[in-house]
This record gives C-alpha cells, sequence and structure tokens, in this order.
C-alpha cells in the first residue's frame, strides 16, 4: 500500500536535492512517471524546484503548481494524470490543509505514494499550516540531516531552526511567507539555543530600546 511521507528539516538540509535524486532514479533508472510540485505561493525559481548545491544547477520544472484551493481540486488534479508511480512535494510547509488532505485521497484512493519535503517550523518557531497538518496526517515522519548545521557556535551543533535575516540583521517579526532571495531577506539553520539566545535578546530590545 501507498504511504504519505513527510521528510523535514531547516533550509540547506538537503531537502531538494534528495527529492531530485528520487525524481532521477523512478525516471531515469526505472522509467516510471512521476510528478513534481511545490506551492505557487513559492515563487523563488519560477515554476522550478531548484537545490542550492552547484550554484543552482540542480533543477526541475514542477509539472504544474499547488493552488491553495478548495477540497478536491488537487486529487482531481493528480487523478486525471495517468500512469503516475509516485508524487514529490518540495516546499510542502506551504501547503493548505486542504491539500494535505487531498494528498491523503491520492495515497489512499489512487494508491499512489507521495513524499512530501519542508520545514517543521517558521523564523519565529511557529508552525506552519502544511507542516502541522502533515505531521497530523503523514504515515512515515523522519528528519533530513544530512547539512543541518549551526555553524555561528564555537563547536559545530546540529541545527533544528531557520533564523530570519534582512540585510543580515535577525528578524523574529513581520509575514510568515517571505521567500529568501527578495528584499534583502534570507535565512540560516541555527540550533535551538542559538536561536533562543538571538530571540531573547531581541525581545528584550524590542521592550527596552536603548
Amino acid at each position: 500500500m501507498a504511504k504519505l511521507y513527510y521528510r523535514y528539516a531547516v533550509m540547506n538540509a538537503g531537502k531538494t536535492i534528495q527529492l531530485l535524486q528520487i525524481a532521477h532514479d523512478y525516471e531515469v533508472n526505472n522509467g516510471k512517471r512521476i510528478l513534481v510540485l511545490k506551492p505557487e505561493v513559492d515563487t523563488k525559481q519560477g515554476r522550478h524546484v531548484i537545490s542550492r548545491i552547484l550554484d543552482g544547477q540542480l533543477r526541475r520544472e514542477c509539472d504544474f503548481l499547488i493552488q491553495p484551493g478548495p477540497s478536491g481540486w488537487l486529487f482531481d488534479e493528480i487523478a486525471s494524470r495517468e500512469g503516475v508511480s509516485i508524487v514529490l512535494i518540495d516546499e510542502a510547509q506551504f501547503l493548505s490543509q486542504e491539500n494535505v488532505w487531498d494528498l491523503a485521497r491520492v495515497v489512499t484512493r489512487l494508491n499512489i505514494p507521495v513524499i512530501c519535503f519542508g520545514l517543521r517550523s517558521d523564523f519565529a518557531g511557529q508552525p506552519f499550516e502544511g507542516s502541522t497538518h502533515l505531521f497530523a496526517m503523514a504515515q512515515d515522519i523522519e528528519e533530513v540531516t544530512t547539512r543541518a548545521i549551526c555553524r555561528e557556535e564555537m563547536k559545530p551543533t546540529r541545527a533544528t531552526m531557520n533564523l530570519r535575516l534582512i540585510e543580515g540583521v535577525p528578524s523574529f517579526e513581520g509575514e510568515q511567507v517571505s521567500i529568501d532571495g527578495e528584499r534583502d531577506v534570507s535565512y540560516e539553520p541555527v540550533s535551538l539555543q542559538r536561536f533562543m539566545e538571538l530571540y531573547d535578546r531581541w525581545v528584550r530590545d524590542t521592550k527596552d530600546p536603548e
């Protein structure tokens, strides 16, 4: 029986490269038809999923972009494609609740495995809608830890949080969705200890500015 999988990690942990490896294995090595998708809210690189490795040379165009949509829309779209062996989804934290439930229908009604790759929480330590419902619905959940290292500490430590930087300065306020590379926004994976140090300092400075 097919399963709904969620592979989560901080940014720069190698999630997209794993997705591209699976896509290559199914298509090139096994001659299978696959669907590679991502939510349309992820405007980075347009219709492509792209790995940061090799300066973005590793990429693939999505078969279509996922809209928030009403319940049933995503299921119907996938069901209309014949001969699909697997569905791979990048940036799955941006999925809506309806999207996640539709993916559960794809798995249980169509018997097509779905592997979602995404974040667990945002720059402020809050869960995303998509990741919240994937943690609730997925049958197989695993953390991707390939390159998730915090480089800000004296001894490299496993990173579990995402730090948002605006013009290089840590920020803990603003819209939840702000794509890296736009409006001087970037992200850095950090350990929980480093995240809390910076967050508590930000709270202190915000309440009692110099």
